[in-house]
């Protein structure tokens, strides 16, 4: 038996160690967001980025001071001219990346770009048609649909069984961008994602002097009816996302993509609720939930958020491995029609 679990151990250790990946890469941007939740995701899938494109001058000598294996650079046109780069990773102000998706996709470069590509449908129309003449692949860095909880969500509902549902997406203040298409983007999308196409929907806002916005949405799918709150009028040190699944089987209940529970339905006799006849204990299904207690990568945020995912994703697409790009520029359609209408009413 010791022999087994050394020999087991081994294996792992290996799997780790060994680099999977052997194509050029370049990341745009080194900001937060990358810092904390890409960079991290990237090294531990022994991803071997050659180049980080920076703005700043100081900042790329600092990377080439610190990276021994990593370029820093202000160029992004030398960089993009390296026929070594088969992909690129963008990820800076929401602005800049309808630029420069379209500048990689025209020196024939795969792209993985943080959301949102572009902000507006018009934008995201004339990307799909440089992805199409590129011949190469962009995925949209909308890491919820990559989360272990929606992996989840996703075998386990049938469309035609769900009745109803409910989603809240609370935040902080966001005087950064656009809460629109920087946050609420992400209920948005995986209403879409999840549920389908939406027929109809109605919108009430409430504003803030200070500029904070909390918008509720009652919508209309061809068979489910949903309701929505996003708001930046919450705090960041306690934000919320919850989705409450309600179907014919029984409730699914999502918690900020760490805990995801389902409650059967008690079903009835003789038109009668069965558990207002019986006497019993509602019985709940752990489906997921995340364990801090061992810090390994199943159980990392990184991984129940979806980041390890949607970078794999992309990276395997690369170089030509079986993987699904869930959040292509195409599936995005349907999220960005949603969106801007929400926004304009």
């Amino acid at each position: 038996m010791e022999n087994i679990i050394n020999i087991l151990k081994k294996i792992r250790k290996h799997h780790l160690l060994r680099k999977s990946y052997s194509g050029g890469y370049a990341f745009v941007g080194i900001g937060n967001h990358s810092l904390h939740n890409l960079y991290p995701v990237l090294h531990y899938l022994n991803v071997p980025l050659q180049y980080i494109v920076t703005k700043s001058q100081s900042t790329a000598n600092l990377i080439n001071k610190n990276e021994a294996s990593v370029v820093g650079t202000t160029d992004l046109e030398r960089v993009l001219a390296d026929p070594a780069i088969n992909g690129v990773f963008i990820c800076t102000h929401p602005d800049s990346h309808y630029e420069l998706v379209n500048k990689a996709l025209s020196y024939k470069k795969n792209v993985f770009v943080e959301k949102p590509p572009c902000t507006n449908t018009e934008e995201l129309e004339k990307l799909i048609t440089a992805e199409k003449n590129a011949g190469k692949t962009v995925l949209v860095g909308l890491q919820k649909r990559y989360s272990a909880c929606v992996d989840i969500l996703k075998k386990e509902i049938s469309i035609p069984d769900v009745i109803s549902y409910n989603y809240r997406f609370v935040v902080g203040s966001y005087p950064d961008g656009d809460p629109y298409w920087d946050l609420f983007i992400h209920p948005v999308d995986l209403i879409a994602f999840i549920f389908g196409r939406v027929q109809s929907f109605s919108v009430v806002k409430t504003s803030h002097s200070k500029g904070e916005v909390s918008v509720f949405v009652q919508i209309q799918h061809e068979k489910i009816v949903g309701s929505v709150e996003m708001s930046t009028q919450y705090a960041w040190n306690c934000p919320e996302e919850h989705l409450i699944i309600n179907t014919s089987k029984g409730v699914y209940r999502m918690t900020n993509h760490q805990l995801l529970d389902f409650q059967p339905a008690s079903g009835t006799l003789f038109s009668l609720p069965k558990e207002k006849i019986f006497s019993s204990v509602p019985q709940t299904k752990h489906l997921f939930n995340g364990n801090n207690f061992l810090p390994v990568i199943e159980n990392n945020q990184l991984m129940a958020q979806g980041f390890y995912s949607e970078l794999k994703t992309f990276v395997d697409i690369c170089e030509n491995k079986k993987n699904e790009n869930r959040s292509s520029l195409t599936s995005l359609i349907p999220t960005f029609d949603l969106l801007s209408k929400i926004k304009k009413q």
